[in-house]
């Protein structure tokens, strides 16, 4: 495991992923100030999700095709280039422009970045991803602050900070590339090991349409992991300031809460995949999330605050691991598993927070944490059918060649 190239990819992660964080926040200082609609900010927040998450599969595709390692520090550059340009925007016509290309730049961030993560982790691919995707959860959770401080400082044009601070970070991975490209290797893989076990055993790969299958399971487990991901991150503050009737500092503290402990399964969740295995530690995931879930709108006080952290200790441990598990099924496509996994998954899974806000509005915020559990037990079940170990060991034995 080379962990300077992975400190290196999840500083840059980090950085790439404050934009994400640190646009809402700018929207709500824009709204009044280009006099916005609520449809208005919905539409800059969808245009930066389309360009920054669905269309991560192209750059995905690119990336297999030719090598691209470029795109990381340009594409931390450009998530900066359009960050700064929103407060600088007079009208609602260039700020969806800027969305669009700060969104971009994150897209091309991901999917290159996570492929030589994975060549930087060497055998212990869940832990190494997980490395470089706690840069991403960290600097989700600092974009808002970020922001804030930024705003507070220069008003609008305090946005030249993310500039400078992308740009600072651009030119350190631009210095360092040849050095995380020297990671990358495409070589025939080591002849299958011997599986005393029968023909019918878990010894043989999976053939094309099981990939494919799997595949598709996999993105579905990753959407409905993110439709809780994004619905407890949208609607517990108003939970807690709405139904509860605390204060909006009480509500963004648990928010960070479930945020930091996140985090902190996402560095446990990849050593622990190595360990048991990618699907063992997915269905533990799910599993667990569906009581945590049952009785966070029954707690109240210091006993929602634990049920809160364990509910995103649980939920975010996966983040990496998925992200591994789609490489390990296209080992030859990493790119596009990245893409598949970080972008698309994660993007078409935003739905969730617009359906759960439905739900709410029909029956009220609490309702939300009962809808969540059907996503966790269709979470749980879609992940009873993703391969195991051998399967996905014998899947790469199977193929000619693998990157990394």
């Amino acid at each position: 495991m080379n962990k300077k190239v992975l400190a290196l990819l999840g500083f840059g992660h980090a950085i790439t992923d404050i934009i994400q964080g640190g646009l809402t926040m700018m929207l709500a200082f824009l709204q009044p100030v280009l006099t916005l609609s609520q449809l208005q900010v919905g539409m800059v927040m969808l245009a930066f999700n389309l360009s920054s998450s669905v269309i991560q599969p192209a750059f995905g595709i690119f990336s297999d095709r030719f090598r691209a390692a470029w795109l990381i520090p340009t594409g931390c550059l450009l998530a900066g280039v359009g960050m700064s340009l929103t407060g600088f925007m007079p009208n609602y016509t260039l700020l969806l422009v800027a969305s669009l290309i700060a969104g971009l730049g994150v897209a091309a961030y991901h999917p290159e970045g996570s492929k030589y993560a994975r060549c930087a982790s060497g055998s212990r691919k869940a832990s190494g991803m997980a490395i470089f995707s706690v840069g991403g959860n960290f600097g989700f959770a600092m974009g808002p602050i970020l922001a804030t401080l930024l705003l507070a400082w220069a008003g609008r044009e305090g946005t030249l900070g993310f500039l400078v601070i992308n740009g600072v970070m651009s030119l350190l991975l631009w210095f360092y590339l040849p050095t995380i490209t020297k990671t990358e290797t495409t070589r025939p893989l080591p002849p299958p090991k011997i599986v005393r076990e029968s023909p019918t055993s878990e010894g043989r790969g999976l053939s094309q349409g099981q990939i494919i299958g799997a595949a598709i399971m996999l993105v579905l487990v990753i959407i409905m992991r993110t439709w809780m991901h994004f619905g407890i991150v949208t609607f517990l503050p108003q939970y807690s300031m709405h139904h509860l009737q605390h204060s909006q500092a009480y509500a963004a503290g648990m928010t960070s809460i479930f945020l930091l402990f996140g985090a902190f399964g996402t560095v446990f969740g990849g050593p622990a995949a190595d360990r048991w295995g990618l699907k063992t530690v997915i269905v533990a995931s799910m599993a667990v999330t569906i009581p945590l879930l049952h009785l966070f709108p029954y707690t109240s006080g210091p006993a929602s605050m634990v049920v809160i952290a364990l509910s995103g200790f649980a939920l975010i441990s996966t983040f990496a691991i998925t992200v591994v598990l789609g490489q390990e099924l296209l080992p030859n496509n990493v790119g596009l598993a990245s893409g598949l996994t970080l972008g698309f998954g994660i993007g078409a899974g935003g739905i969730g927070a617009t359906l759960l806000g439905w739900f709410a509005d029909r029956w009220g915020l609490p309702s939300i944490f009962h809808i969540m559990i059907i996503f966790a037990v269709t979470g749980l079940v879609l992940s009873f059918f993703l391969p195991g170990r051998e399967k996905l060991l014998a899947t790469r034995t199977d193929s000619s060649q693998s990157r990394c």
